[in-house]
C-alpha cells in the first residue's frame, strides 16, 4: 500500500510489510527451485511411457502419397530434422538411428547439469556452453510422439529395414460418407553389405473392429514394386515413399510384407540386358527381376495403426 507523505507508516506496518515482501520472495523461490525437479520428472515419465527402444518418426506427410527418392542412410532425415528438438537432432546426427531413451534418462538424471549430445564438442572444450536438455520444447515433442507411437513401426530383416508411419489426411474431403483418408510413409534402409532390390509388396487393410478392408495380392499386378518403383539398395542407402488408403472407420490397421532379391553381379552382355530392363515397364521389370535366381526374402512390416486423432503434418 502506497503511502502519502502526510501519513508516514508505523513502525508495525513497515515489519509487517517487510515479513509479506520476504514471504512471497521465500515462496517465489521455492517454485523457482522446484520447477527443474517438476520438468525432470515429467520428461522422465514420458520416456518410460514410450520404452527403451524408442527412437524418433517424423509425423507422416500426405504429400508424399506416390512419390519416392533415395537418400544416405547416414544422414538425418530432413522431415525427422524439422521436427526434432535441437539437443535431440545433434545427438541423432552423431550417434545415428539407435534408441534414444537410455541416452535421455541418462542425461536428465545429472541433476539438471548441461547435457552435450554424445560425440558432439563445443569448439575449445567449453562445457559451460552446452544447452539444458530438460525443456518444454522436449516435454512437448516427447508428448507428440507417445501420441504417436501406435501410428509407428519398424521392423528388421537380414539386413534390411523398414520404418513406417501413418496419419489421418485431414481436412472435410477426408471424410465422406463414412470414409476416412489415412496417409502412410515407408523408408527402407540397407543396413548390411549386400545390394538389395524390393521386388513386391503384399498388404493386408483392416477396418478398427478387424474386418478386412482391402489386399494386394503377392499374385496380383498391383503387388509389384513400390509407387512404380522396384528400389535397388546400395549399402548404407534409403528408400523412401508415401501412400495412403481409405477406411471405412476412424481406426485401422496394415500388415504385410515385401519381397527382396539380392542383386546379382553381373558383367558384359548380361550387364546390359539388367541396365536396359531396369527402364522397363513395370510388370515386365518385376517379372524380369524374379526371373534371375538371386537370393530371395521377405521382409515383414511391422503392424501399422491408422488413427483419425493422429493427423499428417505437411511441415513445420
Amino acid at each position: 500500500k502506497p503511502y502519502s507523505s502526510s501519513s508516514a507508516p508505523s513502525a508495525r506496518e513497515v515489519r509487517l510489510h517487510t515479513r509479506r515482501a520476504s514471504t512471497r520472495a521465500r515462496a517465489l523461490a521455492r517454485d523457482m527451485a522446484d520447477a527443474p525437479r517438476a520438468m525432470q520428472r515429467s520428461l522422465l515419465r514420458a520416456c518410460r511411457r514410450l520404452g527403451p527402444d524408442w527412437f524418433p518418426s517424423a509425423p507422416a506427410n500426405e504429400r508424399l502419397w506416390g512419390n519416392g527418392s533415395y537418400a544416405s542412410a547416414s544422414e538425418l532425415q530432413p522431415r525427422l530434422r524439422q521436427f526434432l528438438p535441437a539437443p535431440l537432432r545433434a545427438h541423432v546426427a552423431a550417434t545415428g538411428h539407435k534408441p534414444l531413451v537410455p541416452w535421455l534418462r541418462s542425461s536428465l538424471r545429472r541433476s539438471g547439469r548441461p547435457c552435450r549430445p554424445s560425440g558432439v564438442h563445443h569448439p575449445g572444450g567449453d562445457d559451460s556452453a552446452a544447452a539444458p536438455l530438460a525443456s518444454d520444447e522436449l516435454l512437448s515433442f516427447l508428448g507428440e510422439q507417445c501420441a504417436l507411437a501406435p501410428c509407428a513401426s519398424s521392423n528388421e530383416e537380414a539386413g534390411l529395414r523398414v520404418d513406417a508411419v501413418s496419419g489421418f489426411a485431414g481436412g472435410d474431403a477426408a471424410v465422406t460418407k463414412e470414409q476416412y483418408v489415412f496417409a502412410y510413409n515407408l523408408c527402407f534402409t540397407n543396413l548390411g553389405q549386400r545390394r538389395l532390390r524390393v521386388l513386391s509388396r503384399q498388404y493386408d487393410f483392416r477396418e478398427g473392429a478387424g474386418a478386412v478392408a482391402t489386399q494386394i495380392k503377392s499374385d496380383q499386378p498391383e503387388a509389384a514394386g513400390v509407387v512404380g518403383f522396384t528400389p535397388l539398395l546400395e549399402p548404407g542407402q534409403s528408400f523412401g515413399f508415401g501412400s495412403g488408403v481409405v477406411l471405412r472407420s476412424p481406426k485401422g490397421a496394415l500388415t504385410g510384407s515385401f519381397l527382396v532379391m539380392e542383386e546379382p553381379t553381373l558383367e558384359g552382355k548380361d550387364l546390359k540386358m539388367h541396365e536396359y530392363m531396369e527402364q522397363a515397364e513395370l510388370y515386365i521389370r518385376h517379372a524380369y527381376y524374379k526371373g534371375l535366381g538371386t537370393e530371395q526374402f521377405y521382409l515383414p512390416l511391422g503392424q501399422l495403426q491408422f488413427d483419425v486423432s493422429v493427423p499428417c503434418v505437411s511441415a513445420r
